[in-house]
């Protein structure tokens, strides 16, 4: 757990420091990015970072920001440089969701094991980008 690097979350309830780890939704196998927090030697859920939004077309590195405090995980995500907010949005019922390009290459650097496994579930190798979802 030594190697773990933590980032700073600020939101209504206080500061966290928290661990990304990085995963696919099981559906269409799109991007997962879940929140930790350190407790001992183990981690323990936070919050997802993410929602999957099935319906709603997704390039390999994009994702839908979870509602729940929204504007505090697009801050940790500006804050940290883990990606890029864009000017689309997705909806489910009532709710909208804002959409993020992720920087994966600065993902790795934080759950290295998470996106190499990402990564091998779209068939992406150095130096390929997949652009949009099939």
């Amino acid at each position: 757990m030594s190697d773990i690097r933590t980032l700073s979350y600020d939101w209504e309830f206080g500061h966290e420091d928290l661990v990304i780890k990085v995963d696919a939704y099981r559906d269409r196998n799109r991007l997962y990015i879940g929140l930790y927090n350190v407790k001992g030697s183990k981690l323990e859920d936070f919050d997802d970072l993410t929602v999957s939004l099935p319906f709603e077309v997704v390039g390999v590195n994009e994702a839908f920001i979870d509602d729940f405090a929204s504007k505090e995980k697009l801050e940790f995500i500006r804050k940290h440089k883990l990606g890029s907010v864009l000017p689309e949005y997705g909806y489910s019922g009532y709710c909208q969701y804002a959409k993020v390009a992720f920087d994966l290459e600065r993902l790795a650097k934080l759950d290295v094991e998470g996106v190499e496994r990402y990564k091998a579930i779209h068939g992406m190798t150095a130096g390929t980008e997949k652009k949009t979802e099939d």
